[in-house]
């Protein structure tokens, strides 16, 4: 038995990019935790299993050259994509590896970190079980391992709609993408036919015309594989806790404060519940949880006062996500909508106006503010990471200085592998991230943002929405407004324009800021 089996390998997995794999989340997460994150600025290892296509794992390389990036892939199909890419972006610090998780290199070694996503859900009992003896051997003491998975009980009410893609697709003839079409297209048969299943669910119902608009090859791999499953948290950390590994913390940094996560009339139930792994279990059925982001430790040494974090994880930059922020600021994280007001966190934006800061830079500025004084920096600290957690700051590898107030008339993209994906990304249909040396990770774009700025960094802001159009036309890309086509030409011309002027305005002073393009 072999990573394959009853895994879809006829279809290629999606292209994709994922920030929560970025050293930088996995490190504020077990530091906001109370754990030691592995330090990174004199190089770390890094290693993703399952790496499909690569975009995540070329990304974070190119993000981070200090850095030594493996990937793994059963995919022979995926591992060649992502080496020539790897050639095409001239990047001198990743490895690809095509084989089963059982069969690994002798000379692999340990790695700082190990990251796992769209995997464990997916793969059969044994494969799992590889990835927790990978877990045992090659993470090293410290080191962190990111594992995603479709989670209970968010998924019970959507289950059977799994169930009758996988067992009507397996009736069918064709690839798997014809598969699933068939299957869909059963799906849609029974539901607008009011099958009791779909009446007495009707979340189940809406769910289908969600299906209808994702890509196929996705719907395949996601349906279609033999082992799907979804997951208990308590399951998880109980097969990660076999490897030794301890629970670390969870992405969105959000999902670390239940607070944020579950109404006011449940909150007292976690003030007195002191067992963290409880607590979990108990949040996923107050949130409804359908998929996890979990981070683990092994041999995790605690930060147990401020002083530890201060010394020990004080390269982290924390930086306004917004440059026009201002309070009171409301932050909607799905079940929970927090207001922030009052000094603290005003004299955190007004910290951050010029700039990101670490910690101890933050705790004297936050002191100099009316009772800032009496505040003990745990309270400040953990006020920081909740503004993280809220969407109001950002956490960056290394420091960001605020946007520039206008955009120049021209701009180069110096990184190599960021020229490769625009080139490929532009009017792709995809988002693009491109690699960002000073935040450690991808910062996202529109396929119509990397076309606007792969035509500015070749011949500047004169006639920029002439030039979009044009690449619209040449490749048959329509523009769409209230989800109509546009058709009227004068239409066409004034939307691009209004988004070129958009994109300079608020998008390319941002990747000025983060050193993606520069000026020039």
């Amino acid at each position: 038995m072999n990573t394959a089996d009853g895994y879809v390998t006829d279809v290629d997995y999606i292209p994709g990019f994922y920030p929560q794999m970025a050293p930088t989340s996995l490190r504020h997460v077990a530091a906001l935790n109370r754990l030691r994150p592995p330090a990174v600025r004199d190089g770390f290892r890094y290693l993703e299993l399952g790496c499909g296509l690569g975009r995540s794992l070329t990304t974070l390389a190119a993000a981070n050259p200090q850095g030594r990036f493996t990937g793994v892939d059963i995919n022979a199909r995926h591992t060649a994509a992502i080496e020539a890419e790897v050639a095409a972006g001239g990047l001198d610090n990743v490895r690809v590896i095509t084989a089963d998780f059982a069969d690994l290199p002798a000379d692999l070694g340990s790695f700082d970190f190990i990251a796992m996503h769209g995997v464990w859900s997916w793969v059969s009992p044994r494969v799992r079980q590889d990835v927790l003896a990978i877990a045992e051997k090659r993470l090293a003491a410290g080191g962190l391992f990111l594992v995603s998975y479709n989670a209970m009980p968010g998924w019970a009410h959507l289950q059977p709609i799994k169930g009758i893609l996988q067992q009507y697709a397996a009736l069918r003839t064709g690839d798997s993408r014809q598969r699933v079409r068939d299957a869909l297209a059963y799906l849609v048969f029974i539901r607008d036919k009011k099958a009791k299943y779909f009446e007495d669910n009707p979340r189940a119902a809406a769910y289908v015309d969600a299906l209808l608009k994702q890509d196929i090859s996705y719907l395949a791999h996601e349906y279609l594989n033999e082992h799907w499953t979804s997951f208990y948290f308590a399951e998880v950390a109980a097969a990660f806790r076999t490897a030794g590994l301890q629970y670390a913390g969870s992405l969105p940094v959000y999902t670390n404060f239940w607070d944020l996560c579950v109404k006011p009339e449940f909150q007292e139930l976690f003030r007195t519940t002191s067992d963290r792994l409880v607590a979990e279990a108990h949040k996923d059925f107050c949130a409804n949880t359908a998929f996890r982001w979990d981070v683990y430790a092994k041999d995790p040494q605690p930060l147990a006062t401020a002083d530890d974090r201060l010394r020990e994880v004080d390269d982290l930059q924390y930086g306004l996500a917004r440059c026009d922020l201002a309070l009171p600021y409301r932050a909607n994280l799905g079940v929970v909508t927090s207001t922030v007001q009052g000094p603290l966190y005003q004299a955190f934006i007004d910290a951050l106006r010029d700039g990101s800061r670490r910690l101890s830079e933050l705790l004297p500025a936050v002191a100099e503010t009316p009772g800032g004084g009496d505040r003990k920096p745990e309270e400040v600290i953990r006020a920081a990471d909740a503004g993280v957690a809220m969407g109001m700051f950002e956490v960056t590898a290394g420091p960001l200085p605020p946007p520039p107030p206008e955009p120049p008339q021209a701009v180069t993209v110096p990184l190599p592998f960021n020229r490769v994906l625009l080139e490929a990304g532009a009017l792709a249909g995809r988002p693009v991230a491109l690699a960002s040396l000073r935040t450690g990770t991808g910062l996202q774009i529109g396929d119509l943002e990397a076309a606007m700025l792969l035509e500015l960094s070749e011949r500047g802001q004169a006639g920029l929405a002439e030039r979009i159009v044009a690449r619209l036309a040449a490749g048959n890309r329509s523009l769409q407004q209230d989800g109509k086509p546009v058709t009227d030409e004068a239409a066409r011309q004034r939307i691009v324009e209004q988004a070129c002027q958009a994109f300079l305005q608020a998008r390319v002073p941002q990747l000025l800021a983060a050193d993606v393009v520069a000026a020039g």
